[in-house]
């Protein structure tokens, strides 16, 4: 290992070369700014990233010198680099990325992490779900250690022999806008959901303010243990209330959330791992009791979900949430949850007649929940599993819903 500077990342690109690079909350911004600053140095490289909307907003795949970018998640921000073909999306589920990542060579790997611990170790802190499955791959391995980044004693890391150019930065980390008052049908949501919640229960949930409000919405439970993809600054509300089993293991893959919630991750007790293991089907399935709690752009009558197309633009992809809804229908007394507002932002019905292109089926959902109310969907097909999703529809929609579902003979 030797110790370096950004430049030196830059002078060991080569045309043709697949570079990955860390995306979601351990993207680092410096690289990403020092790429902009110095265009050209990635002429012809293929970066590949496992880039998340709503955190990562750069385009690596617009960088001048025709640089190329792979990743698994659409976003309004990747939108121009995938119109011009120079990214290419792989949409899958994560645990199928993850496999990809497995037995995928990289000329380079970037990381970022915390400054080597006594053992000369790097960790990847708050952000271990997929750099762990790519550095063993990884022809070079370069680390970005960063004087702001937290190693955590139940994380991952890197061993200092495994690491061949060592540069320390001293950079802020990404953090979500401050937080705002949630509306009053996000409160809702969050009440209803949050009472289906059994004490005991292991519990899931994804990305996006719905779902967070549900997990925020559980600070009275009890006994509760987490295996969740992604966890936020409601966890630890939920560890600082005394919902959380204080003798079990709670395990996620990333955090997302402010520098006050990154202070706590050290002594929060949660340890970071790897997709292999926080989407493992086998293993959630194992968990009795295991809930997930998701959400959606839209849902049709007979339940099923659209998580990407939003007015014709495919502005995300599915993510994790197979993976979670898969392992809840599996699990013995588990539980899928979809919570979301009943309209969108130009009032148009969320809950809509038929979708043309669903993201997966609805066989794969327990309950729908928006501000109107819950639909029980298990044990129910056409007609009733309609008009149940008909009941918690925004009600200035429900008559258009009904006429469709009639027309339809759903």
């Amino acid at each position: 290992m030797r110790n370096g500077s950004p430049g030196d990342v830059l002078l060991g690109f080569r045309p043709g070369q697949r570079i990955f690079i860390q995306g979601g909350p351990g993207e680092n911004v410096g690289l990403s700014n020092l790429l902009m600053d110095n265009p050209g140095y990635a002429r012809g490289v293929e970066f590949w990233s496992s880039l998340v909307p709503g955190i990562n907003s750069f385009d690596y795949g617009s960088l001048p010198g025709d640089a190329k970018l792979t990743t698994f998640m659409a976003s309004t921000a990747l939108e121009p680099s995938i119109t011009a073909g120079r990214t290419r999306l792989i949409a899958m589920p994560y645990s199928e990325v993850a496999e990809l990542l497995s037995r995928t060579e990289f000329d380079a790997a970037i990381f970022q992490t915390s400054p080597p611990d006594a053992q000369g170790r790097y960790s990847f802190a708050h952000s271990c779900d997929m750099p762990p499955i790519v550095w063993p791959n990884a022809h070079k391995r370069i680390v970005f250690f960063n004087e702001q980044m937290h190693s955590l004693p139940l994380g991952q890391s890197l061993p200092g022999d495994a690491v061949d150019l060592a540069i320390p930065i001293n950079e802020p980390l990404l953090s979500p806008p401050p937080n705002v008052s949630r509306p009053a049908a996000v409160a809702e949501i969050a009440r209803l959901a949050a009472g289906l919640v059994p004490d005991g229960a292991t519990v899931q949930a994804g990305i996006g303010d719905t779902p967070a409000a549900v997990v925020a919405g559980l600070r009275l439970h009890r006994g509760l243990r987490i295996l969740s993809g992604i966890i936020t600054s409601e966890y630890q509300q939920l560890a600082e209330s005394g919902a959380l089993d204080a003798g079990a293991e709670h395990v996620a893959g990333v955090a997302w959330g402010d520098a006050a919630f990154r202070n706590w991750l050290p002594q929060s007790g949660f340890a970071f791992r790897s997709v292999l293991e926080t989407h493992d089907h086998t293993k959630l399935a194992a968990i009795p009791g295991f809930v997930s709690i998701g959400s959606a752009l839209e849902v049709d009558l007979t339940g099923n979900l659209n998580l990407e197309w939003r007015s014709g633009r495919r502005v995300s992809s599915v993510g994790g949430a197979p993976d979670y809804l898969r392992a809840a229908t599996a699990s013995a007394g588990g539980l899928s949850i979809i919570a979301l507002r009943a309209t969108s932002g130009n009032g148009g019905s969320r809950i809509v007649p038929t979708l043309k292109a669903p993201s997966f089926a609805g066989d794969l959902v327990d309950v729908v929940v928006t501000e109107h109310g819950i639909a029980q969907l298990t044990g129910l097909s056409g007609e009733t599993r309609a008009n149940a999703l008909i009941a918690i529809a925004a009600p200035e929609h429900r008559a258009f819903l009904a006429d469709a579902r009639r027309r339809s003979a759903i």
